[in-house]
């Protein structure tokens, strides 16, 4: 009976044994991956569909909302207090596209978009960024991996890029599955940032600029650079036909324009 006992507790022991040595190699191997997300160029969030932040790369602060928005700094975000609520979120193309891919359990690529962020001393920086998502289901609950990272754009670029100027974001997301193979769409929603990447558009490398008729219209200081950078910058502005007008440096699209079409218009546009 003793030895009945023994032998029990002698393989309890192994058992325990086994048993710690893997939980020891699993915190290992935890360890040495968190070592690898943390120290990547670009930041990494684990979000669910309410986009709040799970698990990051980056340091969250103490009593700050985790939403994405918010741990990314953007000023929207910092206006209103939470990522989602302002005026300019509805018009967001990362929010529309995460939204979009969330919907469709599907991943995204080459999000290209610029941002105004504030820091902690309400600094402002004006920064592209490009985007990707993968979508992961934890536990049956849908949750997307994003990584963000911030674009230099007087290093040089492999594809040309496209400027797209809108508050559509649904047009941009159209716009940007039909180029994404050949182009880069940079997607810019107020007049500030645009006219600041126009004036800059040699460095950042763009053949075409893309627009809608509303923004194109109720930004005149955008329209009169545009109109003056004719020559070298061809312009694409959707419309419907009541909102078009006799401007020969135009040129205008149907938003229903098929996305093979749209990329032969470009790359032909491009080549002259």
């Amino acid at each position: 009976m003793i030895g009945i006992i023994v032998f029990v507790v002698i393989v309890a022991a192994a058992a325990i044994a086994v048993a710690f040595l893997k939980v020891k190699k699993l915190k290992g191997d935890v360890d040495k991956l968190r070592v690898v997300v943390d120290n990547q160029d670009n930041y990494t969030f684990l979000i669910d569909q309410t986009f709040e932040v799970k698990e990051s790369n980056v340091k969250l602060a103490d009593g700050q909302p985790r939403l994405l928005g918010n741990v990314l700094h953007c000023k929207n975000s910092h206006e209103t207090g939470h990522c989602g609520e302002g005026k300019q979120c509805k018009h967001c193309p990362v929010r529309f596209v995460i939204s979009k891919s969330f919907e469709r359990h599907d991943d995204f690529r080459n999000l290209e978009a610029s941002m105004l962020l504030d820091d902690s001393n309400k600094a402002e920086s004006d920064i592209d960024v490009s985007i990707d998502g993968s979508f992961v289901c934890m536990n049956e609950t849908p949750h997307m991996v994003v990584n963000v990272k911030s674009i230099v754009t007087r290093e040089g670029v492999v594809l040309p890029k496209v400027l797209f100027l809108s508050q559509n974001a649904a047009l941009y997301d159209k716009v940007r599955m039909a180029l994404g193979i050949s182009y880069r769409v940079l997607s810019v929603d107020t007049e500030h940032q645009a006219l600041h990447r126009l004036l800059h558009a040699a460095d950042y490398n763009f053949c075409a600029v893309m627009t809608d008729a509303q923004f194109y219209h109720a930004n005149n200081a955008v329209s009169i650079v545009l109109s003056e950078r004719k020559d070298k910058l061809p312009v694409f502005v959707f419309a419907k036909k009541e909102e078009r007008v006799a401007d020969s440096t135009i040129n205008y699209l149907n938003e229903n324009i098929k996305p093979e079409e749209l990329l032969k218009l470009i790359t032909a546009s491009a080549t002259k």
